[in-house]
């Protein structure tokens, strides 16, 4: 397309305003989003806010043209400042083809790049979301998809760091902490009294032997459930019999697998051995694949000729769980997300913009069209 905006001098407005999460203002560059939301003429603009179970907050700002059957979406969080990094996070420079800057790959720079085709096209039936929290609870997402914004999505568009390539599958993610307690007290007594660590140690070795019986498990490129004993705690000393400890683990489920009847065939496995542990889901987050691909070449372009599976999981995931089709893309490569230094191509900030073009220009033709969800 002929290059009406240019995507760097927003991002670099972006990258300014500090929302790593935790700690940074959400609420701030919700915002600044309202206000580049509203000057490009939509039915309607909100900022809600969020509140989380630290006491903390965060937001969203939400924009519709017409009455969305397709959103799309990018969050507008960080992860902390990594160390290593050799200049200010929050100042971007440029420097051989790339902009630097924390979020600048993870995602503000998809954020500039929807901002900026939308100078150039006025979508129709279209939400845009600029989501918080996507880096540690989720907690603006689920709000959002409680909310009546999203009645009537029946596909979305997921920014992340994709290389402006279609992610159509990657796996959930499942925490589990099993706490066991005994009497504790003198080693001298151990004969006599229960060894909560030595218990716990058999059902790490239980969970590490089913997920290497796993490891068929799956859809070609997702076999196996990533199974990893992450820690087992307790005790003081040698000469004392802990009175607790705890084993914690993560699973990376394929996608197609319901993760919690995963978590709940791994409790069985820990009551057999302790039919006293106490079980705690640290983390669940499902797995994501595409349902219908076949419908977004009209929105995404050529792209969805050639899709790819992702290593990372996102919010796709928790789109789909609640009905709403999607599909995973974005400027920037995942391996500069969370790292020191973080960069983005600006040849791919321009690709980027040109394929949301591409997405707006077709819902006002009709080639986004589709059936609508009540």
């Amino acid at each position: 397309m002929t290059r009406t905006t240019d995507p760097i001098p927003l991002l670099e407005r972006l990258i300014r305003v500090d929302t790593h999460n935790p700690g940074g203002d959400e609420l701030a560059l919700s915002a600044l989003l309202a206000e580049e939301l509203h000057a490009r003429a939509p039915d309607d603009v909100a900022v809600v806010e969020v509140p989380r179970a630290s006491g903390t907050r965060g937001a969203y700002v939400y924009a519709r043209w017409g009455q969305p059957d397709l959103l799309v979406n990018a969050h507008i969080d960080t992860v902390p400042v990594n160390a290593g990094w050799t200049g200010n996070p929050f100042e971007p420079r440029r420097a051989d083809g790339r902009l630097y800057g924390l979020g600048a790959c993870d995602t503000k720079g998809a954020i500039a790049s929807i901002l900026t085709a939308l100078d150039a096209v006025k979508p129709k039936n279209v939400g845009v979301l600029f989501s918080g929290d996507e880096e540690l609870s989720s907690t603006c997402i689920a709000a959002f998809l409680a909310s009546p914004y999203a009645k009537g999505l029946a596909r979305a568009i997921v920014c992340e760091p994709t290389s402006v390539r279609v992610g159509v599958r990657h796996r959930g993610i499942l925490g589990l902490k099993l706490t066991l307690r005994g009497e504790g007290g003198h080693s001298s007594r151990a004969d006599t009294m229960r060894a909560p660590l030595a218990e716990l140690c058999r059902v790490a070795v239980a969970w590490d032997d089913w997920g290497k019986a796993q490891r068929g498990r799956g859809p070609k490129g997702f076999t196996g459930m990533c199974t990893n004993i992450a820690g087992l705690e307790g005790g003081v000393a040698f000469n004392v019999v802990p009175e607790r400890a705890t084993l914690t683990a993560s699973f990376r489920p394929p996608p197609g697998t319901d993760v919690n009847a995963v978590g709940s065939e791994l409790v069985a496995i820990a009551k057999e051995i302790c039919p006293d542990a106490t079980s705690d889901a640290v983390l669940g987050r499902p797995a994501f694949a595409t349902q219908a691909l076949a419908a977004f070449p009209p929105t995404i372009g050529a792209r969805s000729e050639a899709p790819v599976d992702l290593a990372f999981w996102t919010e796709a995931a928790q789109l789909t769980q609640a009905g709403i089709d999607a599909v995973v893309f974005g400027p920037g490569d995942i391996a500069q997300a969370h790292a020191p230094d973080e960069w983005v191509l600006e040849s791919d900030l321009i690709a980027a913009r040109d394929a949301f073009v591409h997405v707006f220009q077709h819902t006002v033709t009709g080639g986004a069209g589709g059936a609508r969800r009540g």
